[in-house]
C-alpha cells in the first residue's frame, strides 16, 4: 500500500451504489450476447452505462452509451442549438458553450434530424420556454422545469388574430383570424402564413426567395410559449419580393402570393399600427409547462411496445425515451467501425429500449451525426465517449443536455476509479487511477491509499496474480472509499503472432537476421492486455533462437516451427531460414518496364495516382475492353521477354482488382511453347490484395498480361440460333499491379529493412539487414544530409555503411535509407547537434522547443518569418501558407506547372503568393479541395489547417513501402479514414506523434512550429 495524491480517469464506485465494469450475465435479445458493461455515476441519479455486445449475425462487435436519468432538482435537461437555428455545431462545442456559462455538462447527445442544405431541424426546439420552431407534424421530447418529461405529437398550433375585422358573408363585422402555418420553418409556396423571428438564420431573414407578403411586427408583450399569448404591433406591411430583415425584438409574419387570397389578402390589409395576438396551444395541456424541447422523425416505442415498419439498415443510431416512472434514457450506438461496433437497425434499437425499461421512445438523428458528450467525475469539461463513424463529431442542429452546477464544495463525497485495462491476462500489470470527487461530483484534491484484494500494488500499478481471478482495488481516504474491479483472465480463448503490425502463421527470415515478434491474447472475442512475459516463447528444428520476450534470430538454414504458449493455448509459426534473397522482377517506378509493348483491347501505362500506388511513386494501369475476336478477352503483349532464374517458385505481386469477375493471366513462354496463360487472380475483389503466382514450368519467361471473361454463357442470336461464350461479366475495366517480386517456398516479404545509426563525431555509421533478403546491396541504399544525396562507403558483406559529419554550428540531418527487393522501406535518421554558439534567428522562438527545427527550415529557403523578425511558432497555419511551404520542401520547379488550371470555385480568394504552389501540388496528386454546401469545389486557402489534414498531405509526397504502427491513441477512433494510413506510416517512422496525454487529436489545427518539425523530421 502507498500513499499517493488524486489525478486522472476512473470508474466510480460509491459504498452504497455499486457501480462496476462486469463479466457478462445475459443476453440482450435485440443486440446479441453482452460481453462486458462498465457502469459510471455521472451526477446525481444520472448514470453512464456503457456496454459491448457481440453480434452472431454479423460476427462483429456492437457498443452502446446509455445515460439514465431521473429528474430531479441538482441535474437539469435543457436543449441547445446555435446562435441561430440555421447554424450546426458539434455537441462537444456546444458542451463547452455551457461550460463558459458556469453549467457542468453531465451528459448530451445530438439532436434532431435536419435539412441538410440549409441546417434547419425538421421538428420542434423549445428554448427556455419559447417556441422556436415548430414541430411540422413529427414526435418530440419535452422536459419541464423539474426535469420531467413529456413525449409524443406536440401537434402544436398558432392562432393570429390579425387585429381587424371584415363582413362576413351576413355583413355582420367579424374578426380576421388565421391559422400560422409553421414557425421558423422554410416558407412553402402554397403553405399559407409562417412565423419568423430573429434566430430564423445568420443573416437574420425570412429567408424568401419568391414574391410574398411580409408583416413586420414589433414584440409588446407576452411570449411565444405554448398555452400562452404574444401581443405585437405592427410595424409595417411589406409586398415582398426577396427576404425581408428581422430585428431583434421582432416577427414577420409571411405569406408567398401562391397562397391564395384567404391567406394573402388578409395579411396585406393588416392596418400598420394594429395589434395581432398570437395563441399557441398543443395537443394536451401537458405541453403548456415545457420549458426545452427537441424534435424527432421517428416513434420507436409506444405503449412499451415496439413500432412497426421502422426502416431497416445497420447504423449508427441516438435515441430517446422514458420509463412508466418518469426516467428518462437517453441512448447512442456506434456504427460502420467493423471491430468497434456495426451499429443496429431502428427496429434492434426500438426493442433494445423496451429492454431497458422504456415504454415510449424517439430516434433522433443518426448515422455520422450520432454523439454522446459525458463530463467524467475527475474532470470539468465534457469529451466525446462514442466513435462517431465520421472519424470526428458531425455539426448538428440542436442537441440535448443534462446540466448540473459547476460549484465546487469541497466535501469529499467518494472516490472514482479506474484501471487502464479491466481484463488481462493473468500475471500483466495494469495501471489504477483514482480521483476525489465532492458532494456536487466535481473532483477534488484529497490524498488516498490503494489497496488490492489479490496481486500485489506498487504504487499504481497493480500485478495480476498468475492464478487469476476477480481482483478489487480499492481507494480509500477522508472516510470516503471507491472501487473498481479487475478480471485476470486465465485461459484465453486464442492467441495470436503479430510481426509489426500483421498478424502472421508463417514467416523467411535470413541467417543472421533476428524479427521482433508479439503475441496477443484475446477472450470472450476482447483484447486482453498482456505483458510480453506473460507468453512462454519456444522454436525448433534448429533454425534459431527466441527470447523470452519474442526475438526471434536465424541462425541456420531450414524450416522450423516458433510456439507460443500462454494458460494451456498456444499458437504456430512457420519459420523458414534460407540464403536466397527475394528478386525484384518489376518495380514500375520508371520507363520502360518489362511490359514495354503493345495491346489489343488493352493499354498499359504508369500512374503515380496515390490511391492507386501500393509500393513506391508508381504503379501499372490496365485499362481493358474484352474483344469478341480474342474470345472476349484482352491482350498485352511485351516486346521482349523477362527470364525468371529457376531457383524461384512463385511471383509475388500486388493487384488492385476492379470487382469484375474476369480472370487475369500473365503471358509466358516455357521455352518451347509461347503465349501460353498462367492465370494470376480472379478479380473478384476491390482494392489492393497481395497475389502469388505459382512458376507451373521449369523456364518461365513473362511475355505479357492477359484479361478473359470470368463466366460466359450462351444468349438468343435473334436468329433462331445461340450464340455461346458470351460474357456474364463487364467486359470493360481498370486494374493495377505494382511490384513484382520473383519469390520460393511461399517467401512473402512484408516487413522494412532494419536500420541503425550511431555517430562518433565525426562519422556516423549505419548496420542495415534484411529479415528475408538478408543483406541489401550498395544500390539500395541511400544516404542524404538534409535531403540531398551524400556519399557513403559500404561493406555488402555485413550491411555496414559509413558517412562523415561536417558539422558547421548549425542543426542539421543525416538519413540512412534502405530498400528491399519487395519494396519494404526502412530508414533512420541522426541530428546532427548546433553548436554552443548558436542561436535562433527568430526573436520569438530562442526558448521554444522546435527553434532547431524553425531555424533549419528557414536556412533551406522552405519556410519564413515575418517582417518584425518573429516567426509565430505557435500560430495556426492555414492551408495556402502550408502549401507554399511544402513546395519549397519539395523543390518543385514553378515553370512546369504555369499552366495548370486550378478547379476551385474559391480561386480569387487564394493569395498571388501561394497560387504557383497550390498548382504545383494539386498537379501532383498532393492536395484537393473539399466539397461545399453548393456541390462546387473550394480549397478555402485562409482556413486553418488540421492536424489529420496535414499528414495527409505529407504523407502523398512520400513514397509507399514504410513501415505502419498500430495506432493507439485515445482518440484513435477520431482519425478521419482518408487519413489513417498517412498517420500510421509516419507515426512508425517517428516523423509525427501524439502528445503527452495519450491523444493524437486529428481534427486539432496544427501550428508553424509543429509543421516545421514535421518537415525536419521527413528530411
Amino acid at each position: 500500500m502507498k500513499h499517493i495524491p488524486q489525478k486522472l480517469l476512473s470508474l466510480l464506485l460509491v459504498p452504497v451504489l455499486a457501480c462496476s465494469l462486469m463479466l457478462p450475465a445475459a443476453a440482450s435479445d435485440a443486440l446479441g450476447e453482452d460481453l462486458t458493461a462498465q457502469n459510471t455515476l455521472l451526477n446525481e441519479e444520472t448514470e453512464l452505462s456503457t456496454n459491448v455486445f457481440w453480434s452472431t449475425a454479423y460476427s462483429d462487435l456492437r457498443t452502446e452509451n446509455v445515460v439514465t436519468y431521473t429528474p430531479n432538482k441538482d441535474v437539469t435537461p435543457i436543449v441547445t442549438y446555435g446562435n441561430v437555428l440555421t447554424s450546426r455545431n458539434t455537441p462537444s462545442s456546444m458542451a463547452a458553450k455551457l461550460e463558459a456559462q458556469s453549467y457542468r455538462v453531465v451528459a448530451g447527445i445530438n439532436g434532431d434530424f435536419y435539412n441538410t442544405s440549409t441546417g434547419l431541424p425538421i421538428g420542434i426546439v423549445i428554448t427556455e420556454g419559447e417556441l422556436r420552431s415548430s414541430d411540422g407534424g413529427y414526435y418530440a421530447i419535452g422536459f419541464r422545469a423539474d426535469g420531467t418529461a413529456v413525449i409524443g405529437k406536440p401537434a402544436v398550433k398558432v392562432s393570429a388574430d390579425l387585429g381587424y375585422e371584415l363582413l362576413n358573408d351576413y355583413g355582420t363585422p367579424t374578426e380576421v383570424i388565421r391559422s400560422v402555418t409553421g414557425v421558423n420553418k422554410a416558407r412553402v409556396s402554397t403553405g399559407g402564413i409562417y412565423l419568423y423571428t430573429y434566430d430564423f438564420n445568420d443573416r437574420h431573414t425570412t429567408g424568401n426567395t419568391e414574391a410574398g407578403v411580409d408583416v413586420v411586427c414589433n414584440i409588446e408583450d407576452g411570449a411565444l410559449s405554448i398555452g400562452d399569448t404574444l401581443t405585437v404591433t405592427v410595424e409595417r406591411v411589406v409586398e415582398a419580393t426577396s427576404a425581408t430583415t428581422i430585428q431583434p425584438g421582432q416577427i414577420v409574419l409571411s405569406a408567398n402570393l401562391l397562397s391564395g387570397d384567404y391567406y394573402v389578402n388578409a395579411l396585406r390589409q393588416i392596418p400598420v399600427g394594429s395589434t395581432i395576438t398570437l395563441d399557441v396551444s398543443a395537443s394536451s395541456e401537458e405541453w403548456n409547462d415545457v420549458e426545452y424541447a427537441v424534435g424527432a422523425l421517428y416513434s420507436l416505442v409506444e405503449n412499451g411496445s415496439v413500432v412497426s415498419g421502422l426502416a431497416a439498415g445497420a447504423n449508427p443510431r441516438t435515441a430517446i425515451g422514458q420509463k412508466a416512472d418518469g426516467t428518462v434514457v437517453f441512448y447512442t450506438i456506434d456504427g460502420r467501425k467493423s471491430g468497434h461496433s456495426i451499429g443496429a437497425t431502428m427496429t434492434q434499437v426500438a426493442q433494445r429500449m423496451v429492454e431497458l425499461g422504456c415504454v415510449s421512445a424517439l430516434c433522433l438523428d443518426g448515422g455520422g451525426s450520432t454523439a454522446m458528450t459525458v463530463t467524467a467525475p475527475d474532470t470539468t469539461s465534457a469529451k466525446t465517449i462514442n466513435v462517431p463513424s465520421d472519424g470526428g463529431e458531425r455539426a448538428v442542429t440542436n442537441q440535448v443536455f443534462l446540466v448540473a452546477t459547476n460549484e465546487s464544495t469541497g466535501r469529499l463525497s467518494h472516490y472514482y476509479v479506474k484501471a487502464d485495462n479491466a481484463y488481462v491476462l493473468a500475471g500483466s500489470k495494469v495501471n489504477i487511477t483514482a480521483s476525489a470527487v465532492d458532494t456536487n461530483y466535481i473532483p477534488m484534491d484529497h490524498d488516498y491509499d490503494l489497496d488490492a484484494s489479490d496481486g500485489e500494488m506498487d504504487g499504481n500499478v497493480l500485478t495480476t496474480p498468475h492464478r487469476g481471478g476477480e481482483i478489487t482495488v480499492t481507494a480509500s481516504g477522508g472516510g470516503k472509499k471507491g472501487s473498481t474491479t479487475v478480471y485476470a483472465i486465465t485461459e484465453p480463448d486464442s492467441i495470436s503472432v503479430k510481426n509489426g503490425s500483421s498478424a502472421v502463421t508463417s514467416l523467411s527470415v535470413a541467417p543472421g537476421a533476428s524479427v521482433t515478434l508479439t503475441a496477443s491474447a484475446m477472450y470472450n472475442h476482447l483484447a486482453l492486455k498482456a505483458d510480453p512475459e506473460a507468453f512462454t516463447w519456444k522454436v525448433s528444428g534448429g533454425i534459431g533462437t527466441v527470447s523470452e520476450n519474442g526475438v526471434f534470430t536465424a541462425t541456420a538454414p531450414g524450416t522450423g516451427t516458433l510456439t507460443v504458449s500462454a494458460g494451456g493455448k498456444s499458437t504456430s509459426v512457420t519459420i523458414t531460414v534460407s540464403n536466397l534473397a527475394l528478386q525484384t522482377v518489376e518495380d514500375f517506378e520508371g520507363s520502360p518496364t518489362i511490359f514495354q509493348g503493345t495491346g489489343n483491347g488493352a493499354d498499359l501505362s504508369l500512374t503515380s495516382a496515390s490511391d492507386y500506388v501500393k509500393l513506391g511513386r508508381s504503379a501499372a494501369k490496365l485499362d481493358y475492353t474484352l474483344l469478341e475476336s480474342l474470345n472476349y478477352g484482352a491482350e498485352w503483349r511485351a516486346f521482349a521477354e523477362t527470364d525468371i532464374p529457376t531457383m524461384y517458385t512463385s511471383l509475388n505481386m500486388w493487384v488492385y482488382g476492379d470487382g469484375s469477375g474476369n480472370n487475369l493471366y500473365f503471358f509466358y513462354s516455357n521455352g518451347t511453347k509461347t503465349w501460353l496463360s498462367q492465370l494470376i487472380t480472379k478479380l473478384d475483389f476491390t482494392g489492393w490484395k497481395q497475389i502469388s503466382v505459382p512458376i507451373t514450368s521449369e523456364h518461365f519467361e513473362i511475355q505479357g498480361l492477359n484479361v478473359s471473361a470470368g463466366s460466359t454463357t450462351q444468349v438468343d442470336d435473334g436468329l433462331g440460333g445461340t450464340l455461346s461464350g458470351v460474357p456474364t461479366t463487364p467486359t470493360k475495366g481498370t486494374i493495377y499491379i505494382d511490384h513484382i517480386v520473383a519469390s520460393f517456398n511461399n517467401t512473402v516479404d512484408t516487413t522494412v529493412p532494419s536500420v541503425t545509426v550511431k555517430a562518433d563525431g565525426t562519422a556516423l555509421t549505419a548496420t542495415i539487414s534484411d529479415a528475408v533478403d538478408g543483406v541489401l546491396p550498395q544500390s539500395s541504399i541511400t544516404v542524404t544530409w538534409d535531403g540531398k544525396a551524400q556519399s557513403f562507403n559500404y561493406n555488402a558483406q555485413t550491411g555496414v555503411l559509413s558517412t562523415p559529419i561536417i558539422s558547421d554550428g548549425k542543426p542539421h540531418r543525416l538519413t540512412v535509407t534502405a530498400r528491399d527487393a519487395s519494396g519494404n522501406i526502412g530508414r533512420a535518421s541522426y541530428d546532427v547537434p548546433a553548436g554552443a554558439d548558436w542561436k535562433p534567428s527568430f526573436t520569438d522562438t530562442q526558448n521554444y522547443w522546435g527553434a532547431t527545427y524553425v531555424d533549419y527550415l528557414y536556412t533551406a529557403g522552405i519556410t519564413t518569418g515575418y517582417d518584425d523578425g518573429t516567426f509565430r511558432p505557435n500560430q495556426n497555419i492555414t492551408r495556402a501558407q502550408f502549401s507554399v511551404m511544402l513546395f519549397r520542401y519539395l523543390g518543385l520547379n514553378e515553370a512546369d506547372y504555369a499552366g495548370v488550371t486550378l478547379p476551385f470555385a474559391d480561386n480569387a480568394s487564394i493569395p498571388a503568393y501561394a497560387v504557383p504552389a497550390i498548382q504545383a501540388l494539386y498537379s501532383e496528386g498532393i492536395i484537393n479541395g473539399s466539397t461545399g454546401s453548393d456541390g462546387r469545389l473550394y480549397f478555402n486557402p485562409g482556413a486553418s489547417l488540421t492536424r489529420a489534414q496535414a499528414a495527409t498531405m505529407i504523407g502523398r509526397t512520400q513514397q509507399k513501402g514504410y513501415a505502419t504502427a498500430a495506432l493507439t491513441f485515445t482518440d484513435a477512433a477520431s482519425i478521419p479514414a482518408y487519413a489513417t494510413y498517412y498517420i500510421q506510416t509516419m507515426v512508425a517512422q517517428g516523423v509525427i506523434s501524439g502528445y503527452t496525454d495519450g491523444t493524437f487529436l486529428p481534427n486539432a489545427y496544427i501550428t508553424r512550429g509543429q509543421m516545421a518539425k514535421i518537415l525536419y523530421n521527413l528530411m
